[in-house]
């Protein structure tokens, strides 16, 4: 926190403070821009790449957009980078001194310039992504400064008002943007907003048939086709138009939910200890086998599972069926985040559900249509960001300052936080006892003696 009995300005040269591991400007800029470069192209090769097969997009994507996309996407990030630092020195020639909200001034420019070279539909996802970021830095940040204290399970009530409101809307028509309303059909299942269609019935007719037919050949197997029939042949209330009973219904959508959030937890498990196989290949079978595996696979599970079973017992209580079904069992769904809980997921879905109702305000008429207001979020919400980590970088998300050191080559460690202590309190704090090696021909700082 800023005290006012400390200085407000800082007279220190870019050298000092900030790219100390050379003296010059143009280099350092330089430097930077070499080390995203280089880590943007591996981050966007990969992702794209992946997402091309995920998508199945063919030969043809690959030819004609894999490359211009990758480019693009690799020329944002550089020039975010570089470009934060060039303003750092650009202010310190023009103005000679610097004081406490600069990172915030340098990077709101330099974020915008940035973006507006980006595609313009992944700027959406990154001004929401940059979004979430941000409001999760303040929070830290008051709360290091004891301004504000955590709420028990305030991500996970956070996440079930968000949950509430978007299944509230996923049961009225045309309540959904076309890209969620398939989304979440795939996972809450289309009959909650409309009548199966074939497909959907095929599907499950084939799989049931296809159980039947292997149960003469495995005693398991058979039994596994008998409980199925069982649980089909519940009682199924009149208005819910899933196919089978209502029990079977919640159970069919926990498992598969279950299964899917597993496996997502352990890819995600096994990718991260990929450089780790070839030294210890057990840590393959501890990333098949981690808890946290479980922990996602039963958040979804009885998101999914709470949230259709809410509606099936709704409906047989109030003999109707509507969209404040949803509302309610989303909000009591949203709770089995108790088994997963995250901030970062909770923020995100309470931003998309901001986003979605500011752009139903422009369609009533009741609130005004910003243009550029990706742009203008992203640059607001990475200015902020940037700040933490110029400042109190112990406050960010200790993943993102990781992500921030890697695209950087380690030159956002190397300021001088030393200097900054007397803005913020514990500014050093990431590495209280780091001095840069400066040339003494461009300085006269020499590191204090305690």
């Amino acid at each position: 926190m800023v005290a006012l009995s400390k200085p407000t300005l800082l007279n220190y040269s870019c050298y000092e403070l900030g790219h100390t591991w050379t003296p010059s400007c143009t280099k350092a800029s330089l430097d930077v821009a070499k080390s995203v470069f280089v880590e943007a192209l591996k981050i966007y090769g990969s992702l794209y790449f992946i997402a091309g097969l995920v998508r199945r997009k063919g030969k043809k994507y690959y030819r004609d957009k894999f490359l211009r996309e990758l480019a693009q996407s690799t020329l944002f990030l550089t020039t975010n980078g570089t470009l934060f630092i060039t303003c750092f020195c650009i202010w310190r020639k023009l103005f000679g001194f610097y004081f406490y909200p600069c990172a915030i001034l340098l990077g709101i420019p330099a974020c915008g310039l940035s973006l507006s070279i980006e595609r313009k539909e992944r700027r959406g996802l990154l001004a929401m992504y940059t979004g979430n970021l941000a409001i999760e830095t303040i929070w830290r940040m008051l709360k290091a400064r004891g301004l504000v204290r955590s709420l028990p399970n305030g991500e996970v009530l956070l996440f079930s008002v968000a949950a509430a409101i978007y299944l509230y809307y996923f049961k009225k028509d045309n309540g959904l943007p076309a890209g969620t309303l398939s989304m979440f059909k795939k996972v809450f299942g289309a009959s909650e907003t409309q009548p199966s269609g074939e497909h959907v019935v095929s599907m499950v007719t084939e799989d049931v048939s296809r159980s039947r037919s292997s149960s003469r050949h495995n005693t398991v197997q058979h039994i596994w086709a008998n409980v199925l029939r069982l649980l089909q042949s519940c009682p199924r209330h009149r208005l819910c138009r899933h196919q089978h009973a209502c029990v079977y219904y919640v159970l069919e959508g926990s498992l598969k939910m279950f299964g899917i959030g597993y496996v997502i937890q352990a890819v995600i498990k096994l990718l991260s200890t990929i450089t780790k196989v070839f030294r210890r290949p057990k840590t393959v079978i501890s990333a098949l086998f981690n808890t946290t595996n479980l922990q996602l696979g039963a958040f979804l599970a009885g998101f999914v599972g709470i949230y259709r079973g809410l509606n099936c017992v709704l409906r047989w209580c109030r003999d109707k069926d509507d969209s404040m079904h949803g509302l309610v069992a989303g909000f009591v769904a949203g709770w089995s985040m108790m088994f997963y809980k995250s901030s970062t997921i909770a923020i995100y879905s309470a931003l998309r559900v901001a986003e979605m109702l500011y752009f139903k305000g422009i369609e009533l008429g009741r609130l005004p249509y910003i243009r550029c207001a990706d742009i203008i979020l992203y640059s607001i919400s990475t200015s902020i960001v940037f700040h933490a980590a110029v400042l109190e970088p112990h406050n960010l998300r200790p993943a993102y300052w990781n992500f921030l050191l890697r695209v950087t080559g380690n030159r956002f460690a190397e300021m001088n936080r030393k200097l900054l202590d007397p803005w913020v309190h514990n500014c050093s704090h990431i590495n209280p006892n780091f001095w840069p090696n400066y040339d003494m021909r461009f300085t006269k700082l020499v590191k204090p003696t305690s």
